[in-house]
């Protein structure tokens, strides 16, 4: 059975196969709190059944690759690091948000510094983030920010990043409404520990509520749908479910039209059951009849525009 490695602190994990099935519809997460197998549908799945889904315990499966074979016996002893193990640098970080601020030194080791909305070390509740939007972390020596496949996208200096590596300075990080400086610098300050995503993290409290009326009901009620009435998809519809949905070339309703970004906009329903549409930093725009769609609720007869498509918000039974 191949290795598997966590994305973020690359700890490897020799996972038997009758255990490998199981991870696509199960949770495990890293010692380092990164996800390695699980989704919102399985949350979701548990949060609604609790024994539905279970959780895999990875760490007696961890792999300690200086040892010879990665089946050796892994001991629970301490063993001494190496010296690129106890490498550590330390950036301060000053974080303005709509209505929070923050300054704080952080010292990167072993573990990435997470950015975002919940279940993050610097958490910007109303900055427009994703739950963990990015991260800082250190990698050889080197301090590394790297986006977490965000809806809205990370800016390093005024340029979009998926991963990019920081010299020497001051730098300003851009990721939703907020902005944030990063500085190396030789003085000590916070450690980074890892830090789990609760279930409760992964869901919006709105979106919770209307999950769990939802399971009351039986999933009885209307449907809210995106009906599509002009453009390359003209015809076609779309259920929006209650985590929302993402319209763009890339997004949940994949359009093949050049004038859309990459994720453009995403409709979500209110737990009243009022739609609303908000633009993720598209290039060219997304509007509600002729104005601005930021987090605009959607009324009958509206229609949604983007590039040269045009859509409509319609209940089915």
């Amino acid at each position: 059975m191949p290795l598997i490695r966590c994305p973020k602190c690359g700890q490897a994990y020799d996972v038997p196969g009758v255990v490998a099935v199981r991870l696509p519809n199960s949770i495990a997460t890293c010692h380092c709190g990164e996800w390695i197998a699980g989704n919102k549908a399985a949350l979701l799945a548990r949060m609604l059944d609790p024994g539905k889904i279970k959780e895999v315990d990875l760490q007696g499966y961890r792999v300690d690759e200086q040892k010879s074979s990665p089946f050796e016996e892994i001991s629970d002893e301490p063993e001494a690091m190496s010296a690129a193990e106890m490498v550590s640098r330390s950036v301060r970080i000053v974080a303005r948000g709509v209505n929070e601020s923050m300054s704080t030194v952080f010292t990167l080791g072993q573990h990435p510094l997470w950015i975002g909305r919940k279940g993050s070390h610097i958490e910007l509740e109303e900055a427009e983030l994703d739950i963990r939007h990015c991260s800082i972390s250190l990698r050889n020596g080197e301090i590394v920010v790297r986006d977490a496949d965000s809806h809205m996208g990370t800016f390093l200096d005024g340029e979009r990043i998926t991963e990019a590596t920081l010299a020497e300075g001051v730098h300003l990080l851009r990721c939703g409404s907020a902005l944030v400086s990063i500085e190396p610098t030789e003085e000590p300050g916070k450690a980074v520990e890892p830090i789990a995503l609760a279930d409760s993290d992964v869901f919006d409290d709105s979106v919770l509520r209307v999950l769990e009326r939802k399971a009351r009901e039986g999933g009885a009620g209307k449907r809210n749908m995106l009906v599509c009435v002009d453009g390359p998809l003209v015809g076609q519809e779309f259920e929006i479910p209650a985590t929302g949905l993402i319209v763009g070339r890339e997004g949940h309703v994949q359009v093949p039209d050049e004038f859309l970004s990459r994720k453009h906009f995403e409709v979500i329903a209110d737990p009243d059951g009022t739609v609303r549409v908000r633009d993720l930093g598209s290039r060219n725009g997304t509007f509600l009849n002729t104005l601005p769609a930021r987090n605009t609720k959607v009324q009958r007869g509206d229609e949604i525009r983007a590039g040269v498509n045009r859509f409509r918000i319609e209940q089915r039974a």
